[in-house]
């Protein structure tokens, strides 16, 4: 088992989308951990602030309104930072574990990139 699929959709380097409170990562994903505005999220079941769900072709983060996390339209954002994995992996062995960069950009896309030794990542 290894994570091809996001793999092959990070190198085809396909883009994600958001709108409002809606985060759309270009493929879908087990997601382990989300870092937000100084925020650390391991749990998203019940979370009242993250809301995770899927469709066919992806994956989609809602940052609730209730929740402390504001809206993408107002800037509160430059990146979010992501630790995912393919859905058909062990999510116990840390090898099958992506360090995700997402890059919001102009006309509400999104950036996804592998994360380098440059970039801050709290374990």
């Amino acid at each position: 088992m290894n994570n091809d699929y996001i793999e092959s959709k990070l190198n085809a380097d396909e883009k994600g989308f958001y709108i409002g409170n809606r985060l759309i990562l270009p493929f879908r994903c087990n997601l382990i951990k989300l870092i937000a505005d100084n925020h650390i999220y391991t749990e998203f079941v019940g979370n009242e602030d993250v809301k995770v769900s899927q469709d066919t072709h992806n994956t989609s983060i809602y940052f609730r309104e209730s929740g402390r996390l504001k809206r993408f339209d107002d800037d509160s954002y430059e990146l979010v930072k992501l630790v995912v994995a393919d859905l058909d992996v062990n999510l116990c062995d840390r090898s099958n574990h992506i360090k995700l960069i997402c890059e919001l950009g102009e006309n509400h896309t999104v950036t996804v990139r592998k994360a380098t030794r440059e970039d801050l990542f709290i374990e």
